[in-house]
């Protein structure tokens, strides 16, 4: 592994690869940007307050969602889903949050929670392309739509099919920029960040500066790394063209 692609981890001194429990995975740069790593900090990102713009009927719902009781099924595997270009059926209630079906029932760990409030961004993923907040999108809203996340970045671009567990050969564009680039710190906003920027490449494939920033307003990073975000997403760019 070259030292490049290793990140520090819990404060480590020396960057060296950190052994989570998710086995031989250790936080480097690649396991981080498709979702294979547990990340430095844990659920740091939940002290996000609201911003100025947020919907008191997205947070009532959003707060509902993580405290109330969910309605129960209908039965075991009541509810179909589609993740990754797999077919999964899942035992929830339907208005359980799309981020909870996705992490506790399917084991995707690339979205993340932060705020629960549809404000930071770290749970993040494509619907049909498209960029949603997970964490305040009911399962049953999406039983029709094609989900990707982080994990099935690389297979949606490259037109590639990884074994559930394997990770890609070949990264998306954007996971390789944010490797050479450096950007990921402790990578637990990063999921978000490389899913909105999937979702604005495919719309824009040139896009400034300016257009850039505009995009990615609605993502939060605590370490600051807006600069090198920017940068990967015009290297992606170039790459994709």
């Amino acid at each position: 592994m070259r030292d490049e692609d290793r990140v520090q981890a819990g404060g480590s001194p020396d960057g060296e690869t950190r052994i989570t429990d998710d086995g031989d995975r250790g936080s480097t740069r690649r396991n981080l940007v498709i979702g294979g790593a547990v990340v430095a900090g844990g659920a740091v990102a939940a002290s996000v307050g609201i911003t100025s713009g947020a919907s008191a009927t997205t947070a009532t719902g959003a707060a509902a969602a993580a405290s109330g009781k969910p309605k129960r099924s209908t039965g075991k595997g009541a509810i179909g889903l589609t993740v990754n270009g797999r077919r999964h059926r899942i035992d929830a209630a339907p208005d359980t949050p799309l981020l909870y079906v996705l992490r506790d029932e399917l084991g995707f760990k690339g979205p993340k929670f932060g705020c629960g409030l549809s404000q930071c961004g770290a749970c993040a993923v494509l619907s049909d392309g498209k960029q949603i907040r997970s964490c305040v999108t009911p399962v049953i809203g999406v039983t029709k739509k094609h989900i990707t996340t982080l994990e099935g970045l690389a297979d949606s671009y490259h037109g590639t099919k990884t074994a559930p567990g394997e990770q890609p050969e070949k990264l998306h564009p954007l996971q390789q920029a944010w490797i050479d680039e450096q950007v990921p710190q402790c990578g637990y906003c990063q999921n978000g960040m490389l899913i909105e920027a999937a979702d604005l490449l495919s719309k824009t494939p040139d896009p400034s500066e300016d257009q850039i920033i505009k995009a990615m307003d609605g993502h939060l990073c605590r370490c600051g790394t807006y600069n090198g975000i920017v940068r990967a997403i015009k290297r992606a760019a170039k790459e994709m063209h």
